[in-house]
């Protein structure tokens, strides 16, 4: 950290013990979060547009959408999880009342943005990797060398994004990225019919088009961001005083929270994007119904997502206030209501699996595949919930090494390991190979493993800090 920083620092803020705990009510959680997950939800409404848009010209396209998709999401959060340091570090200068630490860390976040999405660009130009990994042929490794190809600079775009929207969720802003979100999905469909079925002239790129549609999302986002974060005077007084170059122990202390959380998103991800790839390999009608699948649990698990990124939020800030008892009970809170909705979630699943599924598809061996695979997502819906808000939870604590074993262990040896032995041998156990069943199966096991393990693990550490917050007397009433 530079001398200007500290000597501007002890002038102009206040002293984390006498800020306030912040309020950590269900009420004030709830606010909070709603526009995270309706964020969340636009940005999952575009991938089922492009699912839907994809399925409706054949099984090829939508096999071209999710290997495509299913590589760029890989290497994108692979990537992007890096940034998320940024969030934990931001919290705790809010909750202290730091905000000049608060433009200073976004550009050192901003440097190491621009270098990760260069490399990001680079990974998803490997397009011949990429097929090859995914064992597609013909006309479906040429679209989805195309998809690759058009989404790579978008990937840039969406990687310099991500340390404004960490920045907007540290600072409870996160309605800039809810209506940023809710634009986009409004152009999706647009965007999309003249990208793949050609409308105003534009050649008609069928799934591949969808890869183009994404690139101009992300490129529109980036520019939205930059301008409300430059022009709007709620960040009058985050804005770093002057232009900084990159600081090697700012970047390294981003980096030692953000890469165990870059490994635990990246474990948790690829888990899902390696398993549409492998899938990819077993044909078509397999494929499809994964995607199908991996949608309807995706969109579904938004809702813990959102309050899982609010919890981690309010611990951050708590602790930057110096209120431990106020951080542990978000984490409660947090647990409580997420297990709720996703056990709503699941009733959900089951009792409408029928009309969700024709939803997406009309080719019953597709839909019969995806009944047989959303029993899965059943299975580990509500561990994935504690799994998530556990896991952001102890990112508040910065808590990452931890977790991020949890993550290697548990989805990709158990998941990611497991089902590839199912899925492609299985011969010891049952006789037969399973196919895609046998990564569905696995990775609900790894999942329950995981919500389990991290669910004791952010329990104990909020104990832990509140018990040696207790011993120094230095605890703060709360909300």
């Amino acid at each position: 950290m530079t001398e200007e920083i500290k000597s501007s620092d002890a002038h102009s803020e206040v002293h984390p013990h006498h800020a306030a705990a912040p309020d950590v009510s269900y009420g004030a959680l709830t606010k909070l979060a709603a526009p995270i997950f309706v964020a969340n939800l636009a940005i999952m409404g575009s991938a089922t547009i492009d699912t839907l848009m994809a399925g409706n010209l054949g099984k090829e396209h939508l096999a071209v959408v999710a290997l495509g998709s299913a590589t760029s999401v890989m290497v994108l959060f692979g990537l992007v999880g890096i940034l998320q340091g940024l969030s934990p570090i931001v919290g705790h200068h809010y909750g202290a009342r730091k905000f000049r630490l608060i433009g200073f860390e976004l550009t050192q976040s901003i440097w190491l943005s621009l270098l990760l999405g260069v490399i990001g660009c680079a990974l998803l130009l490997q397009t011949g990797f990429w097929t090859d990994f995914g064992g597609v042929t013909g006309e479906v490794a040429r679209m989805t060398s195309l998809f690759l190809t058009l989404t790579a600079p978008g990937i840039f775009a969406s990687i310099v994004s991500r340390s404004f929207i960490a920045l907007n969720s540290a600072v409870s802003r996160p309605r800039v990225t809810m209506y940023v979100s809710l634009m986009l999905l409004a152009l999706k469909a647009p965007l999309n019919c003249v990208f793949m079925y050609g409308w105003f002239g534009f050649p008609a790129l069928g799934g591949a088009g969808a890869g183009l549609s994404l690139a101009v999302a992300a490129w529109i986002a980036l520019i939205c961001y930059i301008v409300i974060y430059k022009k709007d005077a709620f960040y009058d007084k985050m804005r770093a005083e002057k232009f900084f170059w990159p600081q090697a122990k700012a970047i390294l202390a981003q980096l030692k929270l953000g890469v165990p959380i870059g490994l635990s998103i990246f474990f948790e991800v690829s888990s899902f994007t390696l398993m549409a790839i492998f899938i990819s390999r077993l044909g078509t009608t397999e494929v499809s119904a994964h995607q199908i699948v991996s949608n309807i649990t995706a969109t579904l698990y938004q809702i813990p997502l959102s309050i899982a990124i609010a919890v981690c939020v309010m611990v951050s800030q708590a602790l930057g206030a110096g209120s431990p008892e106020a951080a542990r009970t978000i984490t409660l809170r947090g647990l409580k209501a997420g297990l709720a909705i996703a056990c709503c979630s699941v009733a959900v699943m089951y009792f409408g699996q029928d009309t969700l599924l024709g939803f997406y598809s009309k080719e019953t061996s597709v839909t019969s595949l995806a009944a047989a695979l959303l029993i899965y997502g059943m299975i580990y819906h509500i561990t994935d919930a504690a799994q998530t808000i556990s896991n952001f939870a102890l990112r508040g604590y910065r808590v990452t090494v931890a977790p991020m074993v949890i993550y290697g262990v548990m989805l990709w040896c158990v998941g990611l390991g497991g089902g590839y032995y199912f899925a492609f041998d299985g011969e010891l156990f049952f006789g037969h190979a399973l196919r895609a069943e046998g990564f569905w199966m696995c990775t609900a096991v790894g999942l329950c493993l995981a919500g389990i393990s991290l669910a004791i693990l952010a329990l104990w550490v909020s104990s832990v800090r509140l018990r040696d917050a207790a011993a120094q007397g230095h605890e703060k009433p709360v909300r």
